[in-house]
Parts: structure tokens; C-alpha cells; sequence
């Protein structure tokens, strides 16, 4: 255990009771008593030895039964020792036998609060006006008793009335102070104790309080200082030692604090507090057998103790106890929900066990209430980044750091979490900081490299390659380096050769089979890209890259549909449980049109038992596309009782209520999530569709008027009037709807709306227009310059539409839509950095799209031969005959001399009258290839 939590905050010193009690333990013994039985009390007491001093003391008051300090002393430490029958009736005889009415009060009315009789105290003491040193400590013990059953109104009376029967004495200021401290103002008990120790410095009540409250605010040095000066008056004074020892414990002090606890134990040997600060000592050593030993003498009193059940699950965890360091840990998290200990050892016992969705939900939990640490966090992003989750564990990390700024390994995690969440602005972000902080080690280097890979800043990751030592190159994250820019830079032997050497350097290695996968579909090795995808899955069943690909290969019309597909097959199989996997291949299934497999997968046993929205809501659309309607309605309820804030959910549910005929419930259905979430564009407009579907335009162009002008549901319903339009085809009506929103509340939103209602309605100049204007008041919108760059390619304004993708790429330099349409541009307009912007879009995101566009580069670019795979890629996994991929294809097919196969892929495609901007040029090479045969 690495550190030890305040755990003895509850106990309170035997001694805390009224001024007068140091007056009872001060007292010199008279002379009358017999010398030799006397002495060795003193001297027992005077080394701690308290049981052998009440041995001592019960000898001198059989041979001197009328001696009043006698009686007092036998009284006292019987009171040490825990025998508070023979302290109550020591301390009676010794007032009996004229003992200081003070001191001996003050004995008998500690017997009465050691053994929590609170309420016979304050029946049978009840309040006195005179003496007044005598009334004044009666009311202080008073105040006691009432703040231990909770009367603080009683106890802060109680307490006035010791100040007015005795001002500024010491009985009144501890009966004040301890109210004070009840009623939350530390700093004023803390004050009125000084007042105290400023007169009295060894009193041991006053002592004991101060030290408590140095030991909550952890200034432990001074805590331990005022619980020795207590000790050094009282050896064996048990409180005084437990206190000390658990203050030196926090200090790492063990020693020390074995010394103490030993000393208090030896004094008091049932006590609990003692028992279980041995118990925390011994776990401190790893001495489990022993702590665990402890820990069952106290029985059903260890859940007295505020950590005592986390200290039981730490002890069985590391007994090898797993069941019952689990259900110790759950009772310490349901005590102290808020504890981030507690929910670190939960977590870590439910990852033990493989349980990491257990484990995420319990950290998740604690950060939703605001008071993980920094630690929790970090454990929380270490297992969203094993669930495949990069976005949350960078989320997380960031959080984290935002706790421990100076914490160089988690700003590392940071930095390689961004990386894999596609955030390379905050991989730079990130481990620069973690480089400023100290961490030397090779890895925030090679995030470095790899953030400015993905930017396609090749330049920039070669400076920081070229930072790392030799040694580092070699090691699987280099070779991986090494790897990801020779294939950015289209050296495919290269960068086979690399990822080879760094799936030898690290047989393990996903992303080395990932990026070998990615070479071999460049170099039309269909089947070995399927094994390797295959390979991943195995190890890591939600690796999305992974699955996204076999999926891509695994639909129909690819030419290796069947096998990616029996692929997908095999590892989920083996995978019944995990619902990205599930997910997937229900896709794949509903694609290729056969919805009852779909639903007979995701209605399985082990994905049944799972609490996840999203497989509700897929086994719904499944059973939707298989015609079981009522099972649809039922799965979709399902999703949405297990997400009530799922907006997904409650549409899915609402589209089958239509369907099954009931617009009316689907209407109500959607109000509900629009009362809950009244800004919710997909909301807003399910229940416009809903609404236009059962009762016509003109009850759905009143609902859009409605909604477009009621506060809380903008900026989003400024377009309904607009959308509806658009809907009943009449785009110019639904422009100008768009324009009257515009101007009274500009956003990019509406100028985007506007724009493509202007183009649709065949007047692309007012969408321009529009565009420009809202540009010109926000140039760094994203949106708008990708809209505004369509425009531009449609009127064949090539460099406007250039200009506007290289800003929109500036500030977005991460969407591989962007860079893949820039590199297009740059291609059709015969730029330099054409074919690097295509290569950059295909290694962010090897789709058909930007395969499509690197290959036809290529292609044009005297690189015909390696174009070739990359064209197929691409007319392969379109899923539906493309004639324009087609005649690109053939285009390059042609180039390498293949003409028969040329010819092939390009008769199909001009079969029909499918219209493309290339169709001319196809037509030509149609004859020129028919020409040659």
C-alpha cells in the first residue's frame, strides 16, 4: 500500500474531558502512602507500564484504604487499561475520602464517556450553579456528552454556561472548542485550544485535539510533535501512542510506529483502534497472513473503522483472496462513493479478473462524480484504450493531466492516445510537454515523427527519426516509423521489409500485420491482406481498423466477398460475446441481404446478456429488414429503457411505430425526447417526417413555423421551414425559407442550407454568393470551404476551389475527405504535391475513395504498373459498379499493355447510359482498345 489514509479520525483520547484532568494526573502522591508499593507504581507508570502500575496502585490501596490518591491513581489506571467497572468505583472512594473534588470529578465522569453511558452522565450529573470551578467543569463534561449523542444546540448552551460560570477558564474553552469543531469551524477550535496550551502547555486534553486537527489538515510532523508531548507526561497513555504511531506511519515512519502500537497494545491489548493499526502496519510489509489474522479479531467492528473494508480487500487481494477482496472493496465503494482508492482496487481487481468492462464502468463512475485523481484517471484511459476506445482515453488522459501537470509519463500516455484518436495537433501538444518535463525515453520522439507522418509532413518526421538513437530505429515502434514513410512514400519492397522486421522485432505487434495488411492490398494480394486482418481480430477482437477492412472485403460484389466474409465469420465465432465484432458482420449480413442470419447473431445468448444499447438497437433494424416488425418494436424499447437519452434509439423506435401504425405514439415518443433535448436537430426532424407522413404538408409546414421560432429549440430549428421544403422537392421555395432564417440569425449552418437549395434549384451563383458572404464574416469555418470548394469543381473554378481546401486542410488536417478532394484538385490541375496529398488521404484512411484518387495520380503520372492495384481496390470494394472507377481502371490497365483485361473492365461500364464527366474519354478508349483487338 502506498499510502496510508487518516484512519483513526474517530478515536478520541480517554483523557478528553475537562481541564481538570490534567490537574488529576499532575497530582503528587501524599507522603502517608507506604513507600515501597507506591514507587514502583510511579516508576511502572513513568515507563508505560500501566498494567503494572494498577497492580501496584491495587497493592497500596490494600494496605492504605483510606488514602484518597490512592484511590484516584487506581482509579486512573484502571481507566488506561480499559477496566472502567474499578475506574467508576475508584473514582467514587477517592471523593469519598475527601480526594480534590476537581480531579476526582473529573476521573468518574471520564468512566461514565469511556463507556459512552452519555445519557446516564447527564441524568445523574445534571447542571449546578456553585461551586462555579465545579459547575463550570460539570457543564463542559456536559457538552461532551451532548455532542456524542448529536445535541449541538444542548452542547453549545452547555458550554456558554461554563464560560459565564467560569470565563476563560480551561474547562469553558475546550467545551467551546469542542463545539466548534462539531459545528465545522476548525480554525476556531483550533484558536481556542492555543488559548489553552498558552497557559497549559502539557495539557493533554487540549494537546491531543490540537494534534487531530494538524493530523486532518496533514501536518504531520507537527501532529506528531503534540501527541509526544502527551507521551512524554504519560507513557502508556494509549490514545496518545495510537495517534503518534498512525502519524508516523503516514510518514513512512515504521519503525517508529511499530514502537508505539506495540506499546499501546501492550498497555491495551484488545483495543481495536490498536488492532487494526496493526493490522495496516503489517500490510504495509506485505505480511497478508498476519494483517489478515489482525483483521479477523475485529469482527463486525472493522466496518467501524472508516477504512476498513479497503484495508480488508487490499489484505485478501494480496492473500491471492480475489471473491473477498472484491466484496470488501464494494462495501468500502458503497460507503464512500467518492473515494478514489476505493474504486482503484475495485477496478484493478475486476481487471485481474478479465473484467475490463467492469473496470471502465467503475472508474467512469467515480469521474462522473468529480472526484477521481489523477491516478484513477490514468487507469481509466489505460483500459478505454484496451476496449479500443482512443477519443475517450485521450478524454481521459487529458483530465488527468490537468490534475498532475508535471506528470511526464501521463502527458506520454496522453500523446500516444491523441495519436490513435487521429489528434496529431495534440500529439504535439502532448509530448512536447512530456519532452519539457523530463522524459527522455524514445517514445514521445516517435509520437513526434508519427503525428507529422499522418499530417504528411515527411520532412518534419525524418527530423525527429533522425533525434532517435541508433538502437531506437531498430526497435519495433522505429521500424514501424520507418515503415509508415516508406509506404507514404509508395516504397512498397521497403516498407514490407519494415513491417516484416518489426513483427520479427515484436511477434505480438498489431499495428506491423495492420500496416503489412495495408501494404499487400496495395499490391493486389487480396488474400494475404485477409489473414493478416484475420490475425489481428484474433488477438484483439475490436480492433477497428481490422474489422472495418475485412468488412470492406467481405461485401458483396467484392471479389473476395466469401472469403473475407468466412473470415469475419471464424474470428467472431470465437468471439461470441464482443459487440463491435457483432456489429460488424451483422452489417456485412444486412448488406448482402440476409437479415434472418442477422438477426440469429445478434439475438445470441452472450450478446443478450449484454446491457448495450447499440445491439438492441441493431438486432431492431435487423428484424426490421427481416419483416418482424413486433420483435423490432420490442428490441427497440429494449434499447431505449437501457439508454433513456439515446436519440438513436428513440428514433429507430419511433420510424417501426409508424410502420406498425402508430404515428400517434411515435409522435408523443418524440415530443418526450424533444422536452428532454428540445435542441436536437435528428429530433426535430423525425418528428417533422413523422408528422408530414400521417397528417400532410401543411400540419408539418405549421410544426417547422412552430418550432423555428420557439427559443429553446435553435439554432437547429431555424432550418425546418427550409428542410420541409426541400423535402416536397421545391428547392427554390425552401432557398428563400433558408435566406429570411439567414438574415435574421447568420450561421454557417443556414449559409450551407442556402447554398445547396441555390445549387439544386440550378442556381449555384446565389448559393456562391451566400457562401462568400458568410465566409468573409467567418474564414476559418470548415464547413463552408468544403461546400464552397464543391461549387468551385462543379463551375471547374479548380484554383478557387484549391484555395479553399488548402485552408480547410489547414484547419482540419485530419479529415481525410479533405485532403483526398485537394488532392484530386491538385491532380486534375497537375500540382507537384497531387500525388503526396493522395498518399497522405490513403494511409489516413485506405478507403476505395482515396485509393481511387491515388491510383488514377499515379496512373497519369508514368506510375501506371502500381496504380493498377490501387484502382482495383477501389472498383472492387464500392460495393455497386462504378463506370467512372471503371474507365480509370481501364485507363491504367492500358498504360501497363494489358488490354484484353483493359477491355474487359470497360465494356461493362459503357453498357448503359450511366452519365460521368469522364464518359467521352472512355468512349475513346473504348475504340482505341477495340480497335487493337
Amino acid at each position: 500500500m502506498r499510502r496510508t489514509p487518516p484512519m483513526l479520525r474517530h478515536i478520541r483520547s480517554p483523557l478528553m474531558l475537562s481541564g481538570a484532568l490534567a490537574l488529576a494526573l499532575a497530582l503528587p502522591m501524599a507522603p502517608a502512602i507506604a513507600a515501597g508499593p507506591m514507587e514502583a507504581a510511579q516508576a511502572a507508570e513513568a515507563r508505560g507500564d500501566i498494567r503494572a502500575a494498577q497492580a501496584e496502585w491495587r497493592n497500596v490501596v490494600r494496605t492504605t484504604p483510606d488514602s484518597a490518591e490512592a484511590h484516584a491513581a487506581l482509579a486512573r489506571t484502571s481507566l488506561e487499561i480499559g477496566d472502567i467497572d474499578l475506574a467508576e468505583r475508584e473514582a467514587r472512594a477517592a471523593l469519598q475520602q475527601g480526594f480534590n473534588p476537581l480531579a476526582g470529578n473529573a476521573l468518574l465522569y471520564r468512566s461514565f464517556l469511556a463507556s459512552a453511558r452519555y445519557e446516564a452522565l447527564l441524568r445523574d450529573f445534571p447542571e449546578i450553579e456553585a461551586p462555579a470551578d465545579q459547575a463550570a467543569q460539570r457543564a463542559a463534561v456536559r457538552a461532551q456528552a451532548q455532542l456524542a449523542l448529536g445535541q449541538k444546540d444542548a452542547a453549545a448552551a452547555s458550554a456558554a454556561l461554563a464560560e459565564r460560570l467560569a470565563p476563560g477558564s480551561t474547562d469553558a474553552l475546550l467545551a467551546a472548542s469542542g463545539v466548534a469543531l462539531v459545528g465545522g469551524d476548525r480554525a476556531g477550535a483550533e484558536a481556542l485550544l492555543d488559548r489553552v496550551l498558552a497557559r497549559e502547555p502539557n495539557n493533554a486534553e487540549a494537546l491531543l485535539r490540537k494534534g487531530g486537527l494538524q493530523f486532518e489538515r496533514r501536518d504531520l510532523t507537527a501532529a506528531t510533535a503534540s501527541f509526544g508531548k502527551v507521551i512524554a507526561q504519560s507513557p502508556g497513555n494509549v490514545a496518545a501512542l495510537l495517534r503518534r504511531g498512525e502519524a508516523l506511519l503516514q510518514q513512512n515512519q515504521q519503525a517508529a510506529a511499530r514502537a508505539d502500537i506495540d506499546a499501546a497494545l501492550k498497555v491495551l491489548p484488545g483495543s481495536t483502534p490498536g488492532i487494526y493499526l496493526n493490522a495496516l502496519l503489517l500490510a504495509r510489509t506485505e505480511n497478508w497472513q498476519a494483517a489478515d489474522a489482525e483483521l479477523q479479531k475485529l469482527g463486525p467492528q472493522l466496518g467501524n473503522f472508516p477504512d476498513g473494508y479497503l484495508v480488508q480487500a487490499t489484505v485478501k487481494r494480496g492473500l491471492g483472496q480475489m471473491a473477498q477482496a472484491e466484496d470488501a472493496a464494494r462495501r468500502h465503494v458503497a460507503r464512500q462513493p467518492t473515494d478514489p482508492r476505493g474504486a482503484k482496487l475495485l477496478a484493478a481487481i475486476a481487471l485481474s479478473a478479465n473484467r475490463p468492462d467492469d473496470a471502465a464502468a467503475t472508474l467512469e463512475t467515480l469521474k462522473a462524480r468529480g472526484t477521481a485523481d489523477a491516478e484513477a484517471l490514468d487507469l481509466l484511459a489505460r483500459v478505454q484504450t484496451s476496449q479500443g476506445r482512443p477519443r475517450d482515453a485521450a478524454e481521459t488522459l487529458k483530465a488527468a493531466a490537468a490534475l498532475a501537470p508535471d506528470n511526464a509519463g501521463i502527458q506520454t500516455r496522453l500523446a500516444a492516445a491523441r495519436m490513435a484518436a487521429g489528434d496529431p495537433d495534440g500529439v504535439v501538444e502532448a509530448a512536447n510537454r512530456a519532452i519539457q518535463l523530463g522524459a527522455t525515453g524514445p517514445e514521445n520522439r516517435q509520437l513526434l515523427a508519427f503525428a507529422a507522418l499522418s499530417r504528411g509532413d515527411i520532412a518534419t518526421a525524418k527530423a525527429e527519426i533522425a533525434k532517435l538513437p541508433p538502437e531506437q530505429r531498430g526497435n519495433e515502434a522505429g521500424l514501424m516509423l520507418d515503415a509508415t514513410l516508406q509506404m507514404m512514400q509508395r516504397d512498397l519492397p521497403a516498407a514490407r521489409a519494415a513491417f516484416e522486421a518489426a513483427l520479427k522485432a515484436a511477434p505480438a505487434s498489431n499495428p506491423a500485420r495492420v500496416g503489412l495488411a495495408r501494404v499487400a492490398a496495395m499490391e493486389n494480394k487480396p488474400a494475404e491482406a485477409e489473414a493478416l486482418l484475420s490475425a489481428v481480430l484474433k488477438q484483439q477482437p475490436n480492433h477497428a481498423e481490422a474489422m472495418a477492412q475485412l468488412a470492406a472485403a467481405a461485401m458483396p460484389g467484392a471479389p473476395r466477398a466469401a472469403e473475407a466474409r468466412k473470415a469475419l465469420e471464424e474470428v467472431q465465432a470465437a468471439n461470441p460475446a464482443e459487440p463491435a465484432l457483432a456489429l460488424t458482420l451483422a452489417n456485412v449480413l444486412l448488406r448482402a441481404d440476409e437479415a434472418p442470419k442477422a438477426v440469429e447473431l445478434l439475438s445470441s445468448a452472450p450478446l443478450r446478456a449484454k446491457m448495450n444499447p447499440a445491439l438492441s438497437i441493431a438486432r431492431a433494424e435487423a428484424q426490421a429488414a427481416a419483416g418482424q416488425w413486433t420483435e423490432a418494436e420490442a428490441a427497440s424499447r429494449q434499447a431505449l429503457a437501457e439508454a433513456p437519452d439515446s436519440i438513436v434509439a428513440r428514433r429507430q423506435l419511433a420510424s417501426i411505430l409508424v410502420h406498425n401504425g402508430d404515428a400517434k405514439g411515435a409522435e408523443l415518443l418524440l415530443q418526450q425526447g424533444l422536452r428532454m433535448q428540445p435542441a436536437d436537430a435528428a429530433l426535430q426532424q423525425s418528428l417533422l417526417t413523422v408528422v408530414l407522413q400521417s397528417q400532410g404538408f401543411e400540419p408539418a409546414s405549421a410544426l417547422a413555423d412552430r418550432l423555428s421560432k420557439q427559443a429553446s429549440a435553435q439554432p437547429a430549428s431555424r432550418s425546418l421551414p427550409g428542410d420541409l421544403l426541400m423535402s416536397a422537392k421545391r428547392p427554390e421555395d425552401a432557398a428563400r425559407r433558408y435566406v429570411t432564417a439567414y438574415r435574421e440569425t447568420p450561421s454557417g449552418d443556414l449559409a450551407i442550407r442556402q447554398a445547396i437549395a441555390w445549387r439544386t434549384a440550378g442556381k449555384p451563383a446565389e448559393g456562391g454568393a451566400v457562401l462568400n458572404d458568410w465566409l468573409g464574416r467567418t474564414p476559418n469555418d470548415t464547413a463552408a470551404l468544403i461546400v464552397m470548394s464543391d461549387l468551385d469543381i462543379q463551375a471547374n473554378r479548380l484554383a478557387d476551389a484549391e484555395r479553399r481546401l488548402r485552408a480547410a486542410i489547414a484547419l482540419a488536417p485530419q479529415d481525410v475527405a479533405v485532403v483526398n478532394n485537394l488532392a484530386w484538385v491538385a491532380g486534375e490541375r497537375g500540382l507537384p504535391d497531387a500525388r503526396a496529398l493522395a498518399e497522405r488521404a490513403y494511409v489516413l484512411s485506405p478507403n476505395p475513395e482515396t485509393a481511387d484518387t491515388l491510383g488514377w495520380i499515379m496512373a497519369r503520372t508514368g506510375d501506371a504498373a502500381a496504380a493498377v492495384p490501387l484502382l482495383k481496390q477501389a472498383a472492387a470494394q464500392r460495393g455497386t459498379p462504378d463506370p467512372a472507377a471503371a474507365y480509370r481502371l481501364s485507363y491504367a490497365l492500358n498504360a501497363t499493355g494489358a488490354k484484353q483485361e483493359a477491355l474487359a473492365a470497360l465494356e461493362p461500364a459503357l453498357a448503359g447510359n450511366a452519365a460521368f464527366p469522364q464518359r467521352a474519354d472512355a468512349v475513346k478508349l473504348l475504340a482505341t482498345l477495340r480497335g487493337g483487338r
